[in-house]
């Protein structure tokens, strides 16, 4: 098999990721990626379980919502996300870039390659606000990088419960939760 992708970009959510390191690289530790934001990007809001994120600006300006805050991340700022912290950012207003470090690693790097991927490619649409669609394709990728995301505000357990549930069916009516086209196992 081919060694994953290190860069993937999705239009759509106006990201691109280029990994520097990843789990596999340092026995499970850290991610380090680079994050370049387009103007209007966005990242849904989400929580890490169990994972610390932290962004340091490298050019640009960049504004992110933390736990109902707004943090604005300029060249040289860093900005620390304990796990189980609500983030994400809507709208850029500019283009951005900025190193983003992840402890521990998990499969971070795979989520990325397989959510970006499906967004790019139009197989999954997940809006700054509303139901993600199609409704059975993203249990499926939830489910399979439970330990790394989730939705905030809703308790964990009963989130992997009905990820579990629909991603039954989604199984059930033909669809996969592997993603090797993305690099992601």
């Amino acid at each position: 098999m081919d060694a994953p992708p290190r860069d993937i970009a999705d239009p759509t959510g106006g990201q691109r990721w280029v990994f520097r390191r990843t789990g596999t690289d340092t026995g499970g530790e850290l991610l380090e990626a680079d994050l370049y934001v387009s103007r209007g990007g966005f990242v849904r809001e989400h929580v890490h379980p169990s994972q610390q994120e932290t962004f340091t600006g490298v050019s640009g300006m960049f504004v992110l919502d933390v736990a109902g805050e707004r943090r604005s991340i300029g060249p040289g700022d860093r900005v620390v996300i304990p796990p189980r912290t609500p983030h994400g950012f809507e709208d850029a207003a500019e283009e951005a870039q900025l190193l983003v470090e992840v402890r521990p690693a998990l499969h971070l790097d795979d989520y990325f390659r397989a959510f970006l991927g499906l967004s790019r490619d139009g197989r999954v649409s997940m809006p700054v606000k509303g139901l993600p669609h199609p409704l059975l394709q993203v249990p499926l990728v939830m489910n399979r990088y439970a330990p790394e995301i989730a939705a905030p505000r809703i308790p964990i357990g009963l989130q992997r419960l009905a990820w579990r549930l629909l991603g039954w069916v989604a199984r059930l009516r033909g669809l996969s939760d592997s993603f090797p086209e993305y690099g992601a196992p």
